[in-house]
C-alpha cells in the first residue's frame, strides 16, 4: 500500500467482490525458510499463476531473490507455496504480483487479471521469527515546528550618534525641555543637523576614508578591497515561489483542451484589500494594484491550466483513516488525468482539520510541492486504470526521493464530536496548474544609458627641455560608470525546469566570501546590436569579450564598470547602451503562504492566483560591517596542507563530512598522506564522496606527496545490560522505552538514541556511565547492571570494570543493532521482574 491507514477496509471490500482476489498475508516456513506461504483471500485464479509473476525485491546483504516454483495443497486451496532460490537477511522484503506482460516496466506495471492492485503486494521478513528488541510498530507523528531565532540588529549608525550627542547637550542646557516627538520643531532641527553632520564628516576625509577596509563608507570600495584578498562579496538573491493558477469553475468541465494558458512574464501581486483577484493589464486597476501592493512576482514559464487539475482527490483503495507517510514518493489520484505530464509540479495540501473537519483548522504547514517523474492512467493493456472494486478511474503518480514528503499527510480521518462519529474524506488534496515565480519584475522598457564620454583633450606640451620642441602627452580613457535607475537589481541562480520541486524554494543561499551561482539579471545591448554580459570580475578574463561588472552601492544603486582594453574590453567613445534588467531582490521577497492573491491577465478563464507555499531563497546583500569583519578572516584561510592536521581541516570544509583525520605513511617509494573520513548524519562515505574529497585535497597537497582518501574504520561494540523492572510495570513497556532512548530515538521531536551514529565521533572514547544513567532514569527501572561492554574485534577484553573503551584516532565506534551486520555492534537487553 502507498498509504499508512489506521483502519483497513479494503480486505472486506475485496472479499465481497465477485471475481476479484488479493493477498491476505504471508508466512515464512520456519523449517524451510526458502518456502513462502502466500495466503490469498479466495481460491479463484490461483491455478493460473506462474512463478515468474511473483517478484521479490529488497534486501541489503542478500538481494535478487527469485521465485523458482509454485505449489498449492488440497487442504489449503487458497495458499500458494512459493519456493525461492535462497533465504534473505534481516532487512525488509516486498513480494509483488506482476503480470508477465509488464516486463518490469514501472510505468505500466500491474497485477494479473482478477487480482486487486491494492492487495497485490505485501512486505515481509525472512527473520520474522527471530527475537527483536521491543515493539516493531512504527510511531507516526509530526515533529514540532522549528522556532526561528529573532532578528536582532546590533549595528549602530553615525546619524544616531550625532543625534544622541545633540539631544544630550540640549537636555543639559534646557532641563525643562523633554519633548521627543519627531514632529516637534526642536527634534526636527536636531535630526536635520545630525543628517548634515553625518554627510559633512564623510566629505571631509572621503579619499582617506575609502582607502582602508576598516574606514571605507562606500560598499563599492569595500567590495574592491575584499577582492584584493580573494573575498567575494555577496549581493544577495531574489526569492522564488510556486504559484497555483485558479480557474473559473463551470458546469461543463472538459479536459481535452486547456482552459487557460498563462504566459511567462505574467505579474502576480501580494494581497491588497478591495482589489479584484484578476485585473486586466494596462488598466487603472492594474496601475493601482502596482502602487498599493507590497510585493510583485513574475511567472518564469508558460503553463497550460486545466479545470480538472485545480483540485485532485486522493484515492485510498476503500480504506479509511489514511495518510501519506513521511518519505512517501507516490500516490493515487481519483480520475483519468490524461493531461497530467511528467515534469508537472503538484502541491499536496491539507485543506481540512483532521479532528474537526473545518477548513480553518487545517495545518497550513502540511503543504509540499513535488515534481512528477511518473504518471500512469492506463494499465499494461492500454485500458483505463480503474479500481476493480469500486470501478473508479484512477491515476498513479510518483516523484523523486528528493521531493519525498517530510511529514505525514493526512488523507482521510474519523473524528468524534461528542454525539456522532464522522468519517472525513479529502482531508488533503493535490493542486495542479502550478508554475514557478520569481520575486521582482522585468522593467517595462529598457533603460537607455548615457553615451560613453569622449576623452579629455591632450594637454599642451612645454617645449623647454625637449629637443623636438614638444613634450610627451598621455591621454587617459574617460571614466564611464553609469548607474541603473531601477533598484534593487535582481540576483538569481538559473532555474532548472527538471530539478526537484523542493529545490526551487530551498536553494543554496549566497555564501559571503564564496563564488555563487547567483548572477545579476541584466543584459546590455549597444547601438551596434552587440550583447554585453555581466561577469564577477574583469581580472583573469582569458578571452576578450563584451563583459562588464555590476557593483552595488550602500543605497542599493547598481553601477556598471567596464574594462580598459587591458582587463576587459573598453566601450568606444559615443557608444550608447540599452539596459534590460529585473528589479526585486533580498529577503523582502520571502512572503508567507497565501500572501499573493492578484494576477494581471486578460484571460477570462483565470479566476485568480495563490501561493500555497511561502516564498524562499531571498537573501539580503551582504552588509558593509560583515564585509569588514569577514574579509580579513578569509584572507587568513590557509590554502595549503602541510601537516597531518591540515589535511583533516581542509577535508572538513565539506558539509557532508563530520570529522576527518590525516596521517603520513611511507609506502616504500614515497610518502603518502592517508585521509580518513567520517560522514555527517544522513551521509555515506561512498565512492562519490571519496572522489570529491580526493579532487579537492589535491589542490592543497604538498609537492612530492601522494594522497589517498578512505572511510573511517568501523569498530563494533557489544553491550549487554541487565535491567530489573518494578513489579508495577510491564516489562514490554519498559523495554520499548529503553529502545527509544538507546536505539531508535524519539521520532516525534527528532531526538536521536544514545547509540545512534550521530553521537559517535572519530577517535572518541566511549563511556558506559551515560548509558547506565539514561537507563536508570526510565520509569519502571529499579536497577541496571552492565554484563558486557567490549569491542567485537577484542572479545577477550571487557571494559565493564574500567567504564570506557578507547578508540584509535582513525576508528569510529558503532552500535548499529542491524541483525544483518552484527559486526557493526549490537545491544542486548535482559529483563527481570515486572509483569
Amino acid at each position: 500500500m502507498i498509504y499508512f491507514c489506521a483502519e483497513k477496509v479494503r480486505r472486506a471490500r475485496v472479499l465481497g467482490h465477485a471475481g476479484l482476489n488479493g493477498i491476505d498475508f504471508l508466512e515464512v516456513d520456519p523449517d524451510t525458510p526458502t518456502q513462502l506461504h502466500v495466503v490469498f483471500l479466495k481460491c479463484e485464479r490461483l491455478a493460473q499463476l506462474q512463478a515468474a509473476e511473483f517478484v521479490i525485491t529488497g534486501g541489503e546483504t542478500v538481494s535478487g531473490i527469485v521465485a523458482n516454483s509454485l505449489a498449492i495443497t488440497p487442504d489449503a486451496p487458497n495458499r500458494v507455496i512459493v519456493t525461492v532460490n535462497e533465504t534473505g537477511d534481516f532487512s525488509g522484503y516486498t513480494l509483488t504480483l506482476h503480470h508477465l506482460a509488464t516486463c518490469g516496466d514501472p510505468h505500466i506495471e500491474g497485477p494479473p487479471h482478477g487480482f486487486d492492485p491494492a492487495l497485490a503486494r505485501i512486505d515481509f521478513s525472512f527473520k520474522a521469527g527471530c527475537p527483536t528488541i521491543g515493539d516493531c510498530k512504527v510511531d507516526n507523528c509530526c515533529p514540532s515546528p522549528a522556532l526561528s531565532a529573532p532578528d536582532i540588529n546590533y549595528l549602530a549608525k553615525d546619524f544616531q550618534g550625532f543625534r544622541q550627542v545633540m539631544l544630550d547637550r540640549m537636555w543639559t542646557l534646557m532641563p525643562d525641555w523633554t519633548e521627543q516627538h519627531a514632529a516637534d520643531p526642536g527634534i526636527a532641527v536636531v535630526e536635520a543637523l545630525a543628517y548634515v553632520a553625518d554627510h559633512l564628516s564623510y566629505r571631509q576625509d572621503a579619499v582617506g576614508t575609502e582607502a582602508y577596509l576598516g574606514t571605507a563608507r562606500s560598499r563599492v570600495s569595500l567590495r574592491r578591497h575584499a577582492r584584493l584578498v580573494d573575498y567575494t562579496v555577496s549581493d544577495g538573491s531574489c526569492a522564488h515561489v510556486w504559484l497555483q493558477i485558479q480557474l473559473v469553475q463551470t458546469d461543463a468541465v472538459t479536459d481535452d483542451q486547456p482552459a487557460a494558458i498563462v504566459r511567462a512574464g505574467t505579474q502576480v501581486y501580494s494581497r491588497v484589500a478591495g482589489a479584484l483577484p484578476r485585473v486586466a493589464p494596462d488598466t487603472r486597476e492594474a496601475d493601482a494594484l502596482a502602487r498599493s501592493a507590497s510585493s510583485v512576482f513574475t511567472t518564469l514559464a508558460d503553463v497550460q491550466c486545466f479545470s480538472t487539475h485545480d483540485t485532485m482527490q486522493f484515492h485510498t483503495w476503500s480504506d479509511a483513516d489514511c495518510c501519506l507517510p513521511a518519505g512517501a514518493t507516490e500516490a493515487t489520484l481519483v480520475g483519468t488525468l490524461k493531461n497530467l505530464q511528467v515534469g508537472d509540479v503538484l502541491v499536496l495540501e491539507e485543506v481540512l482539520g483532521p479532528n474537526t473537519g473545518q477548513p480553518e483548522d487545517a495545518d497550513q504547514t502540511h503543504r509540499w510541492a513535488v515534481r512528477l517523474t511518473a504518471v500512469r492512467s492506463t494499465d499494461y493493456l492500454g485500458d483505463t486504470l480503474i479500481d476493480p472494486v469500486d470501478n473508479i478511474a484512477i491515476t498513479h503518480i510518483a516523484w523523486k526521493a528528493s521531493d519525498a514528503l517530510p511529514f505525514p499527510l493526512c488523507v482521510s480521518a474519523t473524528f468524534d464530536n461528542g454525539t456522532t462519529t464522522t468519517e472525513l474524506e479529502n482531508v488533503s488534496v493535490a493542486r495542479g496548474n502550478v508554475v514557478a515565480g520569481r520575486h521582482g519584475m522585468r522593467i517595462a522598457q529598457p533603460q537607455l544609458l548615457d553615451p560613453v564620454p569622449a576623452a579629455p583633450p591632450a594637454p599642451v606640451g612645454d617645449p623647454a627641455g625637449y629637443c623636438c620642441g614638444t613634450s610627451a602627452t598621455i591621454t587617459t580613457r574617460p571614466r564611464y560608470y553609469p548607474a541603473l535607475a531601477g533598484q534593487p537589481l535582481s540576483f538569481a541562480a538559473p532555474v532548472d525546469p527538471s530539478a526537484p520541486a523542493s529545490a526551487l524554494t530551498a536553494p543554496a543561499p549566497p555564501v559571503p566570501g564564496v563564488d555563487t551561482q547567483a548572477v545579476p539579471l541584466i543584459s546590455l545591448v549597444d547601438d551596434q546590436n552587440e550583447i554585453w554580459t555581466p561577469v564577477a570580475m574583469l581580472l583573469g578574463q582569458t578571452e576578450p569579450g563584451n563583459n562588464f561588472v555590476v557593483e552595488i552601492e550602500r543605497d542599493g544603486t547598481a553601477f556598471l564598470r567596464f574594462g580598459d582594453d587591458t582587463l576587459g574590453v573598453a566601450p568606444l567613445e559615443g557608444t550608447r547602451f540599452s539596459a534590460d534588467y529585473w528589479i526585486g531582490n533580498g529577503s523582502a521577497g520571502n512572503v508567507g503562504r497565501d500572501a499573493l492573491a492578484h494576477i494581471v491577465s486578460n484571460d477570462a478563464a483565470v479566476q485568480g492566483v495563490r501561493n500555497p507555499l511561502p516564498a524562499a531563497g531571498g537573501v539580503d546583500a551582504e552588509s558593509m560591517e560583515h564585509i569588514r569583519q569577514a574579509a580579513p578572516v578569509a584572507f587568513n584561510t590557509q590554502m595549503r596542507a602541510v601537516t597531518e592536521d591540515d589535511y583533516g581541516e581542509v577535508a572538513l570544509r565539506d558539509s557532508r563530512i563530520k570529522a576527518a583525520r590525516g596521517r603520513f605513511r611511507w609506502t616504500g617509494s614515497w610518502r603518502t598522506t592517508f585521509v580518513t573520513l567520517e560522514p555527517s548524519a544522513g551521509q555515506v562515505a561512498d565512492t562519490t564522496m571519496i572522489d570529491d574529497t580526493l579532487t579537492r585535497l589535491d589542490l592543497f597537497r604538498m609537492a612530492g606527496t601522494d594522497l589517498e582518501v578512505e572511510a573511517a574504520v568501523i569498530v563494533g561494540l557489544k553491550i549487554v545490560l541487565h535491567v530489573c523492572v518494578d513489579s508495577q510495570h510491564f516489562r514490554t513497556d519498559v523495554r520499548q522505552a529503553l529502545t527509544r532512548i538507546l536505539v531508535s530515538g524519539d521520532v516525534c521531536d527528532g531526538t536521536p538514541g544514545l547509540l545512534a551514529p550521530v553521537n559517535f565521533s572519530l577517535g572518541e572514547t566511549v563511556y558506559l556511565s551515560p548509558l547506565l544513567v539514561a537507563v536508570q532514569a526510565v520509569e519502571g527501572v529499579t536497577s541496571v547492571n552492565a554484563l558486557a561492554f567490549q569491542r567485537l574485534d577484542d572479545p577477550l577484553s571487557d571494559a565493564v570494570a574500567r567504564g570506557y573503551i578507547t578508540m584509535n584516532r582513525l576508528e569510529l565506534a558503532s552500535v548499529a543493532n542491524d541483525p544483518s551486520r552484527l559486526d557493526r555492534g549490537y545491544l542486548t537487553l535482559t529483563m527481570d521482574g515486572g509483569k
